[in-house]
């Protein structure tokens, strides 16, 4: 199982939408089917903004912690979003959320690792190494640090950028447009390797909630041409990774 966890330096410019977009285009473009998983300290908003109930939930699952994680304990806590893409959503409230990762974090980092037949897209909001949620990200397999090219966002970015390479966790950048800075600099001033820019989209939202477009025609739209392009350059990163695992 690769895991793939989504977050961003200051604020969430863009990452639930990236989350839910490389979940959405995962299967597809590999053949591996995906989870989505909500693990923001702040709260959750995918069931909010995408239409779908509060239940169930991470509080379903956490009432399994003790066991050990399989693909159906996991499934059965999902809910379809798009009528595609399982998603575990988080609850509303921040400290409810916070909560629950405090002790299902580490358990589901675990877990989801060992679960072979699937790969799992974590959003988790704004990255902090000090909360529940840094177990997920020290666990994962990539770390995504989303950002607006956006001046303002440049200093956030490069201290983070610096604390978690500090702590050996594989990291990436991808910028949300390619405006008004350069995505280049954002790279460079970051020392982090700029994986893509998913394209700025007004009505990005009301596009992820049609979910992965079932023609070739929609399919080349600029919004999920950009992700697909992601979703290869990941997948091909986590099968370069492995390759050297192996080969070691």
């Amino acid at each position: 199982m690769s895991i793939i966890a989504v977050g961003s330096a200051k604020a969430s410019p863009g990452v639930t939408s990236l989350s839910v977009g490389l979940g959405q285009s995962w299967e597809p473009t590999t053949g591996r089917p995906a989870v989505l998983v909500e693990a923001d300290g702040d709260g959750g908003t995918l069931a909010a903004r995408f239409g779908l109930a509060s239940t169930p939930s991470l509080v379903e699952l956490s009432g399994t912690a003790r066991h050990e994680l399989t693909i159906s304990r996991l499934q059965a806590s999902c809910q379809p979003l798009a009528g595609q893409l399982p998603a575990l959503v988080a609850p509303g409230c921040g400290e409810t959320t916070t909560r629950i990762l405090s002790h299902l974090a580490k358990r589901l980092s675990d877990g989801l690792g060992h679960l072979d037949e699937i790969d799992a897209v974590i959003d988790v909001g704004r990255v902090r190494l000090d909360s529940p949620a840094a177990e997920l990200i020290k666990g994962c397999d990539l770390l995504l640090l989303v950002v607006q090219p956006r001046f303002e966002q440049l200093v956030p970015l490069v201290h983070q950028a610096r604390r978690v390479l500090s702590l050996e966790i594989p990291t990436a950048l991808v910028c949300v447009g390619d405006r008004p800075y350069p995505p280049t600099e954002m790279a460079k001033a970051s020392q982090l390797n700029l994986l893509g820019v998913m394209a700025h989209e007004p009505r990005v939202t009301e596009a992820l909630v049609g979910g992965f477009p079932a023609t070739q025609r929609h399919r080349r739209l600029l919004l999920w041409r950009t992700l697909t392009e992601l979703v290869h350059r990941i997948h091909s990163r986590m099968e370069a990774a492995a390759g050297n695992r192996e080969a070691a």
